[in-house]
């Protein structure tokens, strides 16, 4: 398989995005149903505009920073590490998606944790479809669907749309 060029890459990862937000709406939803309250945690995409941060220094650490760090730490580390080690898909998945559920539980609390733990299983997914031509298919596919999740939740949450 000939690797895609740039272009198909960024299209490839923007299709993703939008299932990607999905994913973290629906199990925001069902989250919210199923926990006591106490239990939720603190609104993470509500408290990044509560820092009163401008929007421009928002969309950095939102939609570039933290996409490509995190899609670095919590796909492209463990999933390849998993695969070294012959990891089925599955558990490769499964290992993305308690890692990214994880480091966000510390950020925003037991609801968030939830939320990102079923988009990092998503994003696991992506990275591991993407990833038979190569590392940096896998890995920048992962990154910009998680980077259009984001910004996604950055509109939602600027427009007042919060759950």
């Amino acid at each position: 398989m000939t690797s895609p060029s740039v272009l198909r890459q960024v299209a490839l990862g923007l299709c993703w995005g939008l299932p990607t937000y999905g994913v973290g709406v629906l199990a925001l939803l069902l989250g919210k149903l199923m926990l006591p309250h106490h239990l939720w945690g603190a609104d993470a995409g509500a408290a990044m505009f509560e820092r009163e941060m401008p929007v421009f220094q928002l969309f950095f650490w939102g939609v570039i920073y933290a996409p490509i760090f995190e899609t670095f730490v919590g796909q492209l580390l463990p999933l390849e590490i998993l695969r070294r080690f012959g990891a089925r898909r599955a558990l490769c998945i499964a290992a993305g998606a308690l890692v990214w559920g994880a480091g966000h539980y510390l950020y925003g609390g037991m609801l968030h944790g939830l939320v990102a733990a079923a988009s990092g299983a998503l994003l696991s997914y992506i990275y591991l479809r993407y990833r038979e031509p190569g590392v940096a298919l896998a890995y920048s596919t992962a990154t910009i669907a998680h980077a259009c999740s984001n910004a996604l939740v950055l509109i939602v949450n600027y427009l007042g749309l919060t759950m």
